[in-house]
């Protein structure tokens, strides 16, 4: 008999009895758990069965787990080791069983069985449900016995303190680059520059793996001084940049680094890379790391700020730097700068406040000056999108054709939701929760929908088909924001 799965509760909630009256399923306090935990072997567990015993269903369905929480890794002895397992009950909802997958990756699902309800056994090699008999893998997949769905997953994201948020519908996998801007100077004689870092990380839900690395240079300019490194495939990795000199003369080169993997939903990110030959021996020259910025912002959140190396390409002391604006007719105000000093090297930081201005896009002009040298430009340009759910339309190939469905974009309100691309510049969403019992839907080659456990099929606009086998109203429609030619798309 093998032992039981450690069971997590809420730490904020009081003990209880399990679903269907399972003591120990949900039930322990965070003392019993941690004592209980001590001593189990993760090699060979089972959760204890909390059927009703007979060949039905529950007499009470626990609802998903859409309501976020936070937890800490560091906290749950189980999670110290990659293939670390346990269950994690939040107040009434169904228990989640959480795993280890990687370093710094782990899996959610949902273990209510997706057939009739019943919570289903953790064993060793899998998910079994006492009932009816499905069986399932360990990443949740529907194996045999009572045909049914997969086990669902939940979302899962990983926090930059390392803390998991943990609920809701599983989001895609987004990019995060730690930097989008890197400058090098080197001095004709002098040693080569130290290499520079970046980290690549998730700030999306599920893995981020398949990472791969581009490297271009500006039309028309020197090539060759740039290395790239990538530590690792999936996120988190770190990926350092390389300079060397050669025989490169005074003056400033650029480059551009695409960080890319699939299935991301904000698509491919760049690194702008800038490197500035300095010759002593010549006047003072202002250089900048970055001729042109980009700020992607959502109305009402204000995005990272973003860094321009200020350099002197030349000799001598080049002061008296200083930064001026000019915005483009139809706004103002939403962009300031500030100087780390007067004096080069210096940082200019630039920050955009979205709640300035409207849903749109929104271009500035900063001029950087300095005593007796020639001023630089910087475009700087603001993309506003509505709040809601941004969806990259190049990261989902079932979205370059008319009809196309992509499933699981993301969700709205914990609910997970599908794109449908209804004409060349026009787009269609819909929560993919069945309205039957609340089941979540497949996407039936790319152009419908199908519910796994009755059978329930809607075309690609919602509709509950006339001949479904299971008759129900339309799939709820979402509203779309979507401006003709865009890259992405807004569900809210």
């Amino acid at each position: 008999m093998s032992a039981d799965l450690p069971v997590m509760p809420d730490s904020n909630s009081p003990p209880s009895a399990g679903p269907q009256g399972c003591a120990g399923c949900a039930g322990q306090d965070r003392r019993e758990f941690l004592a209980t935990a001590s001593w189990l072997s993760l090699g060979a567990m089972a959760m204890a069965a909390c059927g009703d015993g007979v060949i039905s269903g529950p007499d009470q369905i626990l609802p998903f787990p859409n309501e976020t929480f936070t937890l800490d890794p560091a906290t749950v002895p189980e999670l110290g080791q990659v293939g670390g397992r346990t269950i994690v009950s939040r107040g009434a909802a169904a228990p989640i069983y959480l795993e280890r997958t990687g370093n710094a990756a782990y899996r959610a699902l949902s273990l209510v069985c997706p057939h009739r309800g019943t919570i289903v056994n953790a064993e060793a090699s899998g998910f079994a449900c006492p009932n009816h008999g499905a069986r399932f893998a360990l990443d949740g997949t529907w194996l045999g016995g009572q045909a049914t769905a997969s086990l669902a997953p939940v979302g899962i994201r990983r926090n930059a303190n390392g803390t998991l948020t943990i609920g809701g519908a599983p989001l895609p996998p987004a990019l995060s680059l730690s930097a989008t801007t890197i400058a090098f100077s080197a001095a004709i004689g002098g040693t080569a520059p130290p290499s520079q870092s970046l980290v690549i990380d998730n700030e999306g839900g599920g893995t981020l793996s398949g990472i791969q690395v581009g490297l271009s240079y500006a039309p028309n300019e020197r090539t060759g001084w740039l290395n790239v490194s990538l530590d690792a495939a999936t996120a988190p990795a770190r990926l350092t940049l390389t300079a060397q000199r050669g025989t490169l003369p005074a003056g400033s080169y650029r480059a551009t680094v695409v960080v890319s993997a699939p299935g991301t939903s904000n698509g491919a990110q760049s690194v702008s890379v800038a490197l500035v030959v300095q010759d002593p021996n010549a006047p003072a020259v202002l250089q900048l790391s970055a001729t042109a910025l980009q700020f992607a912002a959502t109305a009402g959140a204000i995005p990272p700020v973003q860094v321009v190396r200020c350099l002197n390409g030349g000799g001598g002391t080049l002061s008296g730097l200083s930064a001026r604006i000019a915005y483009e007719p139809g706004s103002f105000g939403w962009l300031s700068t500030e100087l780390t000093q007067t004096t080069a090297p210096a940082d200019l930081r630039l920050t955009v406040n979205p709640s300035l201005t409207g849903v749109g896009s929104f271009t500035a002009t900063v001029t950087v000056s300095a005593n007796g040298v020639t001023a630089r430009t910087l475009t700087v340009t603001m993309t506003v999108t509505p709040q809601g759910l941004v969806v990259n339309i190049g990261a989902w190939p079932a979205l370059a054709n008319v009809g196309g469905v992509a499933g699981s974009v993301g969700n709205v309100a914990g609910t997970p939701v599908a794109v449908v691309r209804t004409s060349a510049t026009s787009f269609s969403a819909f929560s993919m929760v069945c309205p039957h019992a609340g089941t979540t839907v497949n996407v039936v080659n790319g152009t419908s929908f199908k519910c796994p456990n009755h059978g329930a099929e809607f075309d690609n606009q919602g509709i509950n088909l006339p001949d479904s086998p299971q008759r129900t109203t339309n799939l709820t429609r979402f509203t779309v924001t979507y401006t003709p030619g865009a890259p992405t798309l807004v569900v809210s």
